[in-house]
């Protein structure tokens, strides 16, 4: 696509996840961050008073006033397809929050409108671009860790009763329940590393309300074997990619933002059952100290894959390169969540929940 070097850029939402989409925005050099649009008033009024940018209450107003390049789809993903093709018909190209939409038809839809209206849709993967996953994903590129014999990817969330929605809110809707809400990400980063899905199984099991608590994938992927698990029930509750290769292996704690290093000594067989412990010690006591020392100075802050993904973003559409996120990455990770869903027996038909700004 031909761009200009600089996009103004407008949110569509203004809801919690579009602050920190303001913030990494501003960052940005390539951007000009114009405004925003939210059909609730008080949404409006903060964000306007915290951004100091102009927000609108219609699409129509947005387009007109801010006349954005890009617009980040910051809506429930229930709203994502009917917006998305309305916004790429009216000429914009669109950054759309993860998942892409409920169903591969969906998805499709958008990318179809994409390519009708000559505009880009990708997606906010962004743990794909955290730190701790980068430097995983350097240490496979370069070939340290060899070839890549498997890949564990393990999502917790705490799910308690005082975390559970309202029946109004719009995670109230989501496929079988809240556990949604957090399948996106892992989906995303096994396949990152897995590439295509050659064959799936899946175990579940479910609470007395058909809600699912625990799901469990065993995935052939043309690169290796790798598996999922997605957990309501783990305390504490842990986010962790594992990757086994023929020279060593690395572990991702996306919580903790560490990554371990393991590998083979040639020792003898007494330093070798000491050794391994004292060397990830060694290597979780410097992550720790780095972490501490760029969260005080303010160099780490909440979700930094976003930061890192909007600036390979627009600096690779500045340059008239593709996106780091393709549409048909974001169309995959919609097919692998709906046929893991679906092996589950839930409908991807969303409920009644309200919709509103994420």
């Amino acid at each position: 696509m031909s761009s200009p070097t600089r996009f103004r850029v407008a949110l569509l939402g203004c809801g919690r996840i579009a602050h920190v989409h303001a913030g990494y925005l501003r960052q940005v050099p390539e951007v000009d961050f114009v405004g925003a649009c939210d059909l609730e008033a008080s949404l409006r009024e903060a964000f306007t008073a915290r951004w100091q940018v102009p927000t609108y209450a219609e699409i129509d107003e947005l387009l007109a006033a801010s006349q954005p390049d890009v617009v980040h789809l910051l809506t429930p993903p229930a709203t994502h397809p009917r917006l998305a093709v309305e916004l790429l018909q009216r000429g914009v190209h669109l950054m759309v929050e993860k998942p892409m939409a409920f169903s591969v038809a969906e998805a499709d839809a958008m990318v179809q409108a994409a390519q009708i209206a000559g505009r880009l849709i990708t997606v906010d993967h962004n743990r794909w671009f955290d730190p701790v996953v980068q430097r995983a994903r350097h240490l496979l590129e370069s070939g340290r860790l060899g070839s890549l014999v498997g890949v564990e990817v393990f999502a917790g969330a705490a799910v308690g009763e005082a975390d559970l929605p309202s029946a109004e809110h719009w995670k109230a809707s989501l496929p079988g329940g809240i556990l949604y809400d957090l399948a996106p990400h892992p989906v995303y980063l096994l396949l990152g590393f897995l590439g295509d899905v050659k064959d799936l199984q899946v175990v579940h099991r479910s609470d007395a309300n058909g809600h699912l608590e625990e799901v469990r994938a065993i995935i052939d992927g043309t690169r290796c074997l790798g598996s999922l698990t997605i957990s309501a029930n783990t305390r504490p509750f842990a986010n962790r990619i594992s990757l086994y290769g023929s020279n060593m292996s690395a572990e991702v704690n996306l919580n903790n933002m560490t990554l371990i290093v393991r590998q083979t000594r040639q020792v003898p067989k007494l330093v070798g059952k000491v050794l391994p412990n004292l060397d990830e010690a060694a290597q979780l006591l410097r992550a720790t100290l780095q972490n501490g020392a760029e969260f005080v100075t303010g160099r780490q802050r909440f979700f930094p894959g976003m930061g890192l993904h909007f600036r390979e973003l627009y600096r690779a559409l500045s340059e008239g390169r593709p996106a780091p996120v393709s549409a048909r990455d974001g169309r995959n990770a919609v097919w692998l969540l709906q046929e893991i869903w679906k092996r589950c027996g839930v409908s991807m038909v969303p409920g009644p929940g309200r919709v509103a700004s994420k």
